[in-house]
Protein backbone atom coordinates (compact mmCIF):
# COMPACT_ATOMS: atom_id res chain seq x y z
CA UNK A 1 0.00 0.00 0.00
CA UNK A 2 3.03 2.42 0.73
CA UNK A 3 4.88 1.77 -2.48
CA UNK A 4 1.26 2.21 -4.62
CA UNK A 5 -0.67 4.34 -2.53
CA UNK A 6 1.24 6.11 -0.04
CA UNK A 7 1.47 6.19 3.29
CA UNK A 8 -1.55 8.10 3.65
CA UNK A 9 -3.64 5.04 2.38
CA UNK A 10 -1.43 3.08 4.55
CA UNK A 11 -2.63 5.04 7.42
CA UNK A 12 -6.71 4.86 6.91
CA UNK A 13 -6.46 1.11 5.76
CA UNK A 14 -5.07 0.73 9.23
CA UNK A 15 -7.25 2.83 11.21
CA UNK A 16 -10.27 0.68 9.58
CA UNK A 17 -8.51 -2.24 10.53
CA UNK A 18 -8.70 -0.65 14.08
CA UNK A 19 -12.13 0.22 14.11
CA UNK A 20 -12.92 -3.38 13.25
CA UNK A 21 -10.68 -5.24 16.00
CA UNK A 22 -10.86 -2.02 18.90
CA UNK A 23 -14.02 -3.18 20.43
CA UNK A 24 -13.26 -7.10 21.15
CA UNK A 25 -12.53 -7.88 24.45
CA UNK A 26 -9.62 -9.62 25.80
CA UNK A 27 -6.98 -9.37 22.84
CA UNK A 28 -4.07 -8.07 21.77
CA UNK A 29 -3.43 -5.82 19.06
CA UNK A 30 0.01 -4.91 17.77
CA UNK A 31 0.50 -2.07 16.29
CA UNK A 32 3.16 -0.74 14.36
CA UNK A 33 4.48 2.71 16.00
CA UNK A 34 2.73 4.80 13.23
CA UNK A 35 -0.67 3.72 14.60
CA UNK A 36 -0.39 6.08 17.56
CA UNK A 37 0.03 9.38 14.85
CA UNK A 38 -4.08 9.59 14.65
CA UNK A 39 -5.80 11.44 17.79
CA UNK A 40 -8.80 8.78 16.53
CA UNK A 41 -6.46 5.51 16.85
CA UNK A 42 -5.23 6.57 19.97
CA UNK A 43 -8.68 7.30 21.26
CA UNK A 44 -9.93 3.59 20.52
CA UNK A 45 -6.47 1.60 21.54
CA UNK A 46 -7.46 3.54 25.30
CA UNK A 47 -10.52 1.71 25.27
CA UNK A 48 -8.12 -1.40 26.51
CA UNK A 49 -4.47 -1.55 27.83
CA UNK A 50 -1.81 0.21 25.98
CA UNK A 51 1.74 -1.16 26.21
CA UNK A 52 5.08 0.42 25.15
CA UNK A 53 7.52 -1.27 24.19
CA UNK A 54 10.37 0.80 24.93
CA UNK A 55 13.28 -0.06 22.24
CA UNK A 56 16.57 2.09 21.71
CA UNK A 57 16.29 3.03 17.79
CA UNK A 58 19.66 1.12 17.50
CA UNK A 59 18.38 -1.97 18.99
CA UNK A 60 15.26 -1.36 16.33
CA UNK A 61 17.92 -1.15 13.08
CA UNK A 62 19.14 -4.41 14.18
CA UNK A 63 16.20 -6.11 14.40
CA UNK A 64 14.41 -4.97 11.15
CA UNK A 65 17.44 -5.21 9.22
CA UNK A 66 17.34 -6.90 5.78
CA UNK A 67 13.22 -5.66 5.88
CA UNK A 68 11.75 -3.04 3.67
CA UNK A 69 10.69 -0.43 6.00
CA UNK A 70 8.90 2.59 3.71
CA UNK A 71 9.46 5.11 6.40
CA UNK A 72 13.41 4.57 6.54
CA UNK A 73 14.04 4.15 2.90
CA UNK A 74 16.12 7.56 3.60
CA UNK A 75 19.94 8.26 3.05
CA UNK A 76 20.22 8.04 6.83
CA UNK A 77 17.99 5.59 8.32
CA UNK A 78 18.87 5.40 11.80
CA UNK A 79 18.34 9.32 11.81
CA UNK A 80 15.03 8.88 10.53
CA UNK A 81 14.05 6.84 13.15
CA UNK A 82 15.42 8.64 15.77
CA UNK A 83 13.59 11.78 14.21
CA UNK A 84 9.91 9.40 14.50
CA UNK A 85 10.14 8.17 17.49
CA UNK A 86 10.86 11.57 19.61
CA UNK A 87 7.52 12.87 17.06
CA UNK A 88 6.08 10.14 18.50
CA UNK A 89 7.07 10.35 21.98
CA UNK A 90 4.87 12.21 23.89
CA UNK A 91 1.52 9.66 22.60
CA UNK A 92 3.99 6.79 23.43
CA UNK A 93 4.51 8.15 27.06
CA UNK A 94 0.88 7.84 27.80
CA UNK A 95 0.81 4.24 27.54
CA UNK A 96 -0.54 2.62 30.69
CA UNK A 97 2.48 0.27 31.11
CA UNK A 98 5.90 0.63 29.27
CA UNK A 99 8.30 -2.18 28.85
CA UNK A 100 12.06 -1.30 27.90
CA UNK A 101 13.21 -3.83 25.85
CA UNK A 102 17.02 -4.26 25.11
CA UNK A 103 19.18 -6.08 22.79
CA UNK A 104 19.67 -8.98 24.90
CA UNK A 105 15.79 -9.65 25.02
CA UNK A 106 14.65 -12.19 22.56
CA UNK A 107 10.81 -12.09 21.28
CA UNK A 108 9.85 -14.89 24.54
CA UNK A 109 11.46 -12.52 27.20
CA UNK A 110 9.90 -9.32 25.96
CA UNK A 111 6.85 -10.99 26.29
CA UNK A 112 7.46 -12.11 29.70
CA UNK A 113 8.27 -8.68 30.61
CA UNK A 114 5.12 -7.29 29.31
CA UNK A 115 3.32 -10.29 30.79
CA UNK A 116 4.73 -9.18 34.28
CA UNK A 117 4.32 -5.64 33.67
CA UNK A 118 0.62 -6.17 33.15
CA UNK A 119 0.04 -8.15 36.18
CA UNK A 120 1.97 -5.50 38.60
CA UNK A 121 -0.15 -3.12 36.76
CA UNK A 122 -3.64 -4.64 37.17
CA UNK A 123 -2.27 -5.40 40.95
CA UNK A 124 -1.63 -1.85 41.48
CA UNK A 125 -4.42 -0.51 40.02
CA UNK A 126 -7.58 -2.35 40.72
CA UNK A 127 -10.95 -1.61 39.58
CA UNK A 128 -13.02 0.86 41.26
CA UNK A 129 -15.75 -1.84 42.36
CA UNK A 130 -12.73 -3.67 44.20
CA UNK A 131 -11.55 -0.59 46.00
CA UNK A 132 -15.48 0.57 47.07
CA UNK A 133 -15.61 -3.32 48.42
CA UNK A 134 -12.40 -2.95 50.37
CA UNK A 135 -13.57 0.30 51.79
CA UNK A 136 -17.26 -0.60 53.00
CA UNK A 137 -15.70 -4.01 54.69
CA UNK A 138 -13.16 -1.82 56.41
CA UNK A 139 -15.75 0.52 57.35
CA UNK A 140 -17.74 -2.76 59.19
CA UNK A 141 -20.45 -3.10 56.35
CA UNK A 142 -20.14 -6.74 56.50
CA UNK A 143 -22.85 -7.30 54.76
CA UNK A 144 -20.50 -6.96 51.12
CA UNK A 145 -19.13 -10.17 50.07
Amino acid sequence: IFETEGEAAFREAEAQVLDSVHAHVRCVISTGGGLVCRLANWSKLQTGLVVYLKVDPEVIMKRIEGTDRPLLQTDNPLETLKKLNEERKERYEQADVTVEVDETMDIQMAADAVIRALHDFIDNNPPAWKMAKAKAQADGLDWVN
